[in-house]
């Protein structure tokens, strides 16, 4: 039996076709919305990766500012010359390195203050205002401490703001100072200036010696022969003794500056030491006289001879006997004595030289030797001085021992032929 079909509906027909259309626009929007989320998740996964690699940048320019940081310190604590960074507007100290506390003479362990620099160095900052300050200005300021004055050289170098504004609004800018001590420089330096005011004097001095030594030779002469003239009343001989002894005491002035400041070495050749000392115990006996003081020669010599200048020991003998003269009241006594004695198998000429002074304080007794020291201020200085350049160009040795209250001794050591 055939079934008859029913006819097709028109409307369920069209409601198939337009759900089939609605279904591809779906499926086409959803393909799409896909792609679109695969291309976000790719483009969240690079900026993720470029994110990671930024942070691991940052981390590493993080430590290597930290490291720099710690870097830049070590260098600041380790440099020779302080370095203080300071704040002139609000007068704050930024920084101060460890040098530039010892200089500026500022406790390290605390947190410096303003009120700590010092003053010099204070105002030193406020006689510039910000518009004078330069690139590489250097001042020169002097800081009192416990051992004396220390000259420090500052070189200045000021750090403008960034923001162009806070530039223009500042009266003072931020200063990085750089400290150097120049005490030692300074002090070559006035050194070498006394050397030079020394070496013209001595110059000046030699100078003038030389010219008033012929003179002097003749005055000596002439008063020598005036005090042996057996004409003459004892007062005019005795006034004559005593211009002897004036003229003897003057050239042995200017024999000590000629020494002291003329270069070269005595000409020595063999001598009998008795008979030096007892020229110059004949020579000294006007100035004796003159000091009201005995004097006396004790030798066991013999023929003893030396390599010596005679003049040269003459005037040795001439100014130890001034020095005593000087600190020996009248009545007192110069004493010379002489002998041999033998020293790591070698025979030595020992000369010693007492007197009955006041002696020499222990203080003094370290600078004796040097030229220009005068315990007293009644001499130039020069005689001693002259002394140990005179047994030194002798190869010997001359040394003194003293007390205060009983005198001194003056050992001159000489090596015997």
């Amino acid at each position: 039996m055939n079934a008859v079909l029913p006819p097709p509906v028109a409307g369920v027909a069209s409601g198939d076709g337009l759900l089939a259309d609605a279904f591809g626009a779906f499926v086409s929007a959803a393909t799409r919305l896909e792609r679109s989320y695969c291309q976000l998740h790719d483009e969240v996964a690079q900026l993720r990766a470029q994110l990671e690699e930024r942070n691991r940048a940052l981390a590493t320019s993080l430590e290597e500012n930290a490291r720099m940081k710690i870097l830049h310190g070590q260098i600041l604590e380790a440099l020779p010359c302080g370095v203080a960074v300071v704040d002139a507007e609000r007068e704050e100290i930024v920084l101060l390195n460890p040098e530039a506390a010892r200089l500026l003479a500022i406790p390290s362990a605390e947190r410096p203050l303003w009120e700590q620099f010092p003053a010099s160095l204070l105002t030193m900052i406020d006689s510039c205002p910000a518009q004078k300050w330069r690139q590489g200005d250097e001042h020169q300021i002097s800081v009192r401490n416990g051992s004396g004055d220390r000259w420090l050289r500052i070189r200045c170098t000021s750090i403008e703001s960034a923001n162009p504004k806070q530039a223009a609004d500042a009266t003072s800018p931020t200063l990085i100072l750089t400290i150097r001590d120049t005490t030692s420089q300074k002090q070559a330096d006035e050194e070498r200036e006394a050397s030079r005011q020394m070496v013209a004097l001595a110059e000046m001095s030699t100078l003038l010696a030389h010219e008033i030594r012929n003179p002097l030779g003749s005055l000596e002469l002439f008063a020598s022969l005036l005090a042996a003239d057996n004409e003459l009343v004892d007062r005019s001989r005795k006034w004559a003794q005593h211009l002897q002894a004036g003229v003897r005491s003057l050239a042995a002035t200017v024999n000590n500056v000629l020494r002291l400041h003329t270069p070269g070495s005595s000409q020595l050749a063999a001598v009998e030491l008795r008979e030096v000392l007892k020229n110059g115990v004949e020579f000294i006996q006007p100035l004796a006289q003159q000091a009201g003081i005995t004097v006396s020669l004790k030798e066991t010599l013999g023929m003893t001879e030396v390599m010596a200048d005679s003049g040269a020991l003459q005037q040795l003998l001439l100014n130890l006997a001034h020095n005593a003269f000087r600190h020996t009241s009248v009545g007192g006594s110069f004493s010379i004595r002489a002998f041999v004695d033998s020293r790591n198998d070698k025979q030595i000429a020992i000369v010693d030289f007492s007197d009955t002074g006041c002696g020499i304080r222990q203080e003094d007794l370290p600078h004796i030797f040097e030229a220009g020291f005068s315990a007293n201020r009644q001499s130039t200085g020069l005689g001693l001085a002259v002394c140990e350049r005179i047994v030194a160009q002798h190869h010997g040795a001359i040394a003194v021992t003293s007390m205060l209250g009983e005198g001194s001794t003056f050992r001159m050591e000489l090596p015997i032929l």
